[in-house]
């Protein structure tokens, strides 16, 4: 199952403000975060994940080179004993305060086919041809791939133990997240993690796309140890998992009426009139064990809830039940694709379909002309997400939003600077 071991992570000097040089994932990154990331400071990784051209040297090896160049001049450091990294996440979302916990360390890269990793978002060949051009040439991971398994209890003691010292590394990001980091790297501490995860299996939460490049560079260097494994941190699935939900907006229909996407979805829904916005966002979260969306035609707010699995189990016979319950799976299939007439294909492709994590954005949207309808979700259970992925069954794009996001730049695993 899930073998892990611990390593010398690179990390940026001691009594570097972190809060100045740490970014959020790669792929987070939008334009404009990343020109405030470029002026922050002259040693923030945005420098080396998302690297300019520079004269005469192809961006990737730029990037090698800067990273040699911070990692003599002492701006990053190795630390010299190996070891797993207990991260903790504080944090608040509509009003209340969580705490996320989880550790680093690496994982030994396998095939999905093994059934030890297991995904749930299909990938595109183009960011995968991008990270492997920079792994290719800087040999480092820099981000956390964020993965999920199921403890019993034993390495949310050894982390507690750990934690209940000072962190090694702490700041809060641009989200009023406060991030903290320690390290085990006693040899029974380690050993005690690797033994319990010894039997695992693991489910990716974020970072597909990373996870598959390190597979591919895996077997580009079957003789690199190193390179067998990747950078990742681990959650339990029992712990404390915030997903967002993602809306959606629907445009570009040619006699779109609201009549009919009423009568459509009667087939399949019980309709349940709502007062307002907020009403019917209430309302979707009532319902236990069954599939509820929201709606706004572009007048009137309702609910739409699934009055049982039969229409998904004719409309997509090699599904699981698993899948087929799952309101993002049941808005695409029965709404988006048969009442709307919006082919998968075109979904895909980002035509026709806005996803929107502020639900008042979606509806502004509608309200603005922009769009004709918004559908309203609840969050994806992390189970759900999980049973799916034991399936073999990849969800919609863009089911989960698993917040808040780990920090890239905490921890880097440098293949060139481990023991082994």
């Amino acid at each position: 199952m899930a073998e892990i071991r611990p390593f010398h992570a690179v990390r940026y000097a001691a009594g570097t403000d972190l809060a100045r040089v740490v970014t959020q994932p790669y792929d987070k990154i939008s334009p404009e975060l990343r020109q405030t990331y470029h002026a922050r400071d002259p040693h923030n990784l945005v420098n080396l994940i998302l690297p300019d051209e520079a004269a005469g040297v192809d961006k990737y090896q730029h990037s090698a080179d800067v990273f040699k160049q911070w990692y003599a001049a002492g701006a990053l450091a190795r630390d010299p004993a190996a070891g797993v990294y207990p991260y903790r996440q504080h944090f608040e979302i509509f009003g209340q305060q969580h705490v996320r916990d989880g550790f680093i360390a690496r994982l030994h890269v396998e095939p999905y086919e093994k059934k030890i990793v297991f995904p749930h978002e299909r990938t595109l060949a183009k960011p995968k041809a991008d990270r492997l051009s920079l792994l290719r040439a800087g040999r480092v991971h820099y981000g956390l791939i964020f993965l999920l398994y199921e403890d019993d209890g034993r390495i949310q003691g050894i982390l507690d133990q750990t934690m209940t010292g000072a962190p090694c590394a702490a700041l809060t990001d641009d989200f009023a997240v406060r991030n903290e980091l320690w390290q085990i790297n006693a040899a029974a501490g380690v050993h005690a993690v690797q033994a319990a995860m010894a039997d695992k299996q693991v489910f990716i939460a974020d970072g597909h796309h990373r996870y598959e490049t390190s597979l591919a560079y895996a077997a580009e260097k079957p003789l690199d140890v190193c390179a067998q494994y990747t950078m990742a941190m681990f959650v339990n699935i029992r712990g404390t998992l915030v997903v967002l939900p993602t809306h959606r907006c629907v445009h570009g229909l040619e006699n779109y009426s609201r009549a009919q996407l009423q009568q459509a979805l009667q087939r399949a829904f019980t309709v349940q009139p709502c007062a307002d916005c907020a009403a019917m966002l209430a309302a979707t979260r009532a319902p236990q064990g069954v599939a509820c969306l929201g709606v706004y035609d572009g007048k009137e707010f309702y609910t739409a809830t699934l009055k049982e699995l039969g229409p998904m189990r004719a409309a997509a016979p090699e599904r699981s039940d698993d899948w087929r319950a799952l309101d993002v799976a049941i808005l695409h299939t029965l709404v988006i694709e048969r009442a709307l007439d919006i082919s998968a294909a075109r979904v895909e492709q980002e035509a026709g379909v806005t996803y929107h994590r502020d639900p008042h954005e979606a509806l502004q949207r509608v309200r603005s002309g922009k769009a004709q309808c918004a559908f309203f979700l609840r969050p994806t259970a992390a189970a759900q997400v999980c049973a799916v992925a034991r399936h073999g069954e990849v969800m919609p794009q863009k089911s989960t939003d698993f917040y808040p996001k780990l920090l890239s730049g905490l921890t880097m695993y440098a293949l060139d600077l481990q023991d082994a």
